[in-house]
């Protein structure tokens, strides 16, 4: 034992040697000017998966990275543990201006940066390195890398690339020296792993998912709330932002924000989902990730600055040795360590979060990166087991199309780069199925550019199969199939669907051979809705010069040729459920003009819904007036008028007289949550009213969906309980699976 104990230092001044060594030849092989290379860098020998688990002397309780500029002008990256003790230079450069996004392997086994925007650089604390260089054709069409996010093994890195001249973004693979593309729907930022597989990612369209690393477009959304910017927790729940979701893509770098926020949290598998009790301000916010003492830390917009929200409040941070860039907690608890300006600093924390001492660890840094080991896990949740009719579904999420099999699981179905973002343009129903299933029915943008709000029709097929229907060059958002599923509805605008000519001009609806995209005849009329017993047509009537109504519309009936007037929208207006309802007020007093929109009819024309605004000089943000009309189409009389509310996603019974929409407060005081509403069209009667959004019907009719903010649920219309089968609270079209 005495003889062991005597080689000992022999033997630590051997490993010094090596380390050395090691340091050394890192060092020399990256001491270069940062330029944008020429061409991809060849395959790093040897590769970070080729090697085994790098041997340290650093801590693995914590360990710093940052950039530091010398005596000598050289600038260079050093690690260290976390009390910036053995700390040792791993690369250098000339120009620091060219580094950015220096940032650890979750296990802490290496750390990498960008150089120049197009070259990812990965270096093992062993001194192994890669090199990822974006290809020739992507440099050249102006992409760079605005992040990266190494696997649990740091064998992987997820790499988010973004296109400056259009702010597209996209997730490419770092693995065995090659960069792999894994989305092309040009919306897709990485934010961590989940497994060596998974990735946790968001969208710059409200989506919060994972996407798998086995294919292309992978993308599974977890919650159908729109928000951004999640992190996993302690706890293993994701945590992240709902509200209103904008971006920003910046020179070197791509933000979601998130404004009128609300945090949130879900199991990995997008189960349990609740609120968490944080007040948020209304500002665009950014999560960062969760803070000791039941906090959160953000980044508000832009700045800089991070801050944290508890639930008892904001907790101030220490700006004595600069605003605090970013912050990053010791699993103690006990301790932060972070960038402030360009200082390294300690925060000495207390059980509830607040700042008990702050420590300038190191000053005249540039950007790094703090670490400290995490508990893995990912908490999970097995929903129960619940039974519903077995169904194929659509819906619209994040601006792109979705498929959803019987079974739960979504796939992208078209992507909104596809069709130049319709879905962010446009508030568009649910695609329509047509009678035997097998095709959707839509409307998308004829183009980007200026094109981008003229509408034409487009199908598609189970397998993502499109055809654009080109003429006419420009449609209103709502498109029908004929009963036996031949033909197709379309209404022709003269302009793009913003164009005041629309109001002003006489509309024609097109009635287009699916097969051949001929159109062998036109109805007049501004809107359709194809039934078996004829096609619905709200008619054109007169236009008021210089206002926003047209008057004299009536609802009609065509069947090959032939027309029957149903109603005239002025018997809607002066109804006497319309004219005594107090809260219509202000259509007695004043003259009001009545524009009808949002033709709907049951499947066998028997009944048809359509609604009736009163275009009433009101004071700004205000709502015109609106009355909701169910219509007998035998003899046109109104069986049902409701006023003082706003309508929504109506949808008829695939079975019967039966309608479902959802309904909101159509006056103060607004805020009130929306109920789901299901009418008998004859009696009046109301057959269901509960909270959420009605979300559609089962393909016979027998039960309908309602959307809530923790998933989609099914009630049978006979009556029993809403049964949660879904994590997508969005409305849905279905057909049989």
């Amino acid at each position: 034992m005495s003889q062991a104990r005597g080689l000992l230092p022999y033997a630590t001044l051997a490993l010094g040697i090596v380390a050395a060594t090691i340091v050394a030849l890192v060092a020399t092989t990256l001491d270069s000017p940062v330029t944008a290379p020429e061409g991809p860098s060849a395959s790093p020998t040897p590769s970070l998966a080729a090697a085994g688990r790098p041997f340290t002397d650093l801590s693995p309780g914590g360990r710093l990275a940052y950039w530091r500029l010398e005596a000598n002008g050289e600038t260079h990256l050093f690690i260290a543990n976390a009390d910036n003790s053995r700390r040792r230079s791993v690369a250098k450069v000339d120009r620091s201006t060219a580094i950015s996004h220096t940032r650890w392997a979750a296990d802490g086994s290496a750390i990498a940066y960008v150089e120049a925007g197009v070259r990812l650089v990965v270096i093992r604390i062993d001194g192994a390195t890669a090199v990822y260089t974006l290809s020739r054709e992507l440099r050249t069409a102006g992409h760079h890398i605005v992040d990266h996010r190494a696997s649990p093994s740091g064998a992987r890195v997820a790499v988010t690339v973004q296109r400056s001249t259009g702010s597209q973004s996209d997730v490419y693979l770092a693995a065995d020296g090659a960069l792999t593309r894994l989305t092309t729907t040009e919306d897709v930022l990485a934010v961590e792993w989940l497994t060596e597989d998974e990735l946790l990612v968001h969208t710059t369209g409200g989506i919060v998912g994972r996407l798998r690393t086995s294919g292309r477009d992978q993308l599974r959304p977890l919650t159908g709330l729109a928000g951004g910017t999640p992190v996993v927790g302690e706890d293993g729940r994701i945590h992240f932002l709902a509200g209103r979701v904008t971006s920003f893509a910046g020179a070197a770098e791509n933000l979601i924000l998130i404004s009128a926020a609300s945090i949130w949290s879900m199991t990995a598998d997008g189960e349990d989902l609740r609120r968490e009790s944080v007040p948020l301000g209304p500002d665009s916010l950014r999560l960062d990730g969760l803070w000791p003492g039941g906090g959160y830390l953000l980044h508000r917009g832009t700045s800089a600055a991070q801050l944290v929200v508890t639930p008892d409040g904001p907790i101030d941070l220490p700006t004595a040795a600069g605003a605090i860039e970013r912050l990053r907690a010791a699993p103690d608890r006990r301790s932060a360590v972070g960038f402030a300006g360009t200082n390294l600093v300690r925060l000495d924390l207390r059980g509830d979060g607040t700042v008990a001492n702050t420590v300038v660890l190191l000053g005249s840094v540039g950007q790094g990166d703090a670490w400290f080991p995490r508990a893995p896990g990912l908490a999970k949740v097995m929903p129960p087991a619940v039974s519903v009719p077995a169904a194929r579904y659509t819906f619209a999420l994040g601006g792109h199309l979705w498929t959803m099999a019987a079974d739960g699981t979504p796939a992208l179905l078209r992507s909104g780069s596809a069709n130049a973002q319709t879905l962010r343009r446009f508030a568009l129903a649910p695609p329509r199925w047509s009678p035997t299933g097998d095709r959707l029915l839509t409307v998308e943008s004829l183009g980007p550019g200026s094109n981008a709000f003229q509408l034409v029709a487009v199908t598609i097929t189970r397998d993502g199969t499109v055809r654009r229907y080109t003429t006419p060059a420009s449609v209103g958002p709502t498109a029908t199939w004929s009963s036996d599923g031949s033909r197709l509805a379309v209404v022709g605008l003269p302009a793009a669907t913003t164009d005041p000519a629309v109001l002003a001009s006489d509309l024609a609806i097109s009635l287009v051979d699916a097969a051949s995209g001929i159109v062998p005849a036109t109805v007049p009329g501004r809107e359709a809705f194809w039934t078996s017993a004829g096609l619905a047509v709200l008619s054109n009537g007169t236009y008021r010069a210089g206002d926003r109504a047209r008057e004299d519309q009536a609802i009609e009936i065509w069947n090959e040729g032939a027309r029957r007037q149903v109603v005239a929208i002025s018997a809607l207006a002066t109804d006497p459920r319309v004219r005594t309802d107090p809260r219509m007020q202000a259509f007695q007093e004043q003259r009001g003009i009545a524009l009808a929109s949002g033709l709907t009819a049951a499947p066998d024309g028997a009944y048809l819904a359509i609604r009736v605004t009163f275009l009433i000089a009101r004071g700004a943000g205000a709502a015109d007036p609106t009355a909701f009309a169910m219509v007998r189409a035998r003899d046109g009389a109104a069986t049902v008028i409701e006023t003082g509310i706003a309508v929504s996603d109506e949808a008829w019974s695939p079975s019967g007289r039966v309608i479902g929409y959802t309904q909101r407060p159509g006056g103060p005081p607004f805020g009130a949550p929306p109920r789901a509403v299901v009418r008998d069209a004859e009696t009046g009667d109301t057959l269901v009213d509960v909270e959420g959004r009605f979300a559609g019907w089962s393909p016979d009719g027998a039960w309908l969906y309602v959307a809530r903010d923790e998933g989609l649920f099914a009630r049978p219309l006979a009556g029993g309980q809403l049964v949660r089968f879904s994590p997508y609270g969005v409305v849905v079209s279905t057909t049989h699976p």
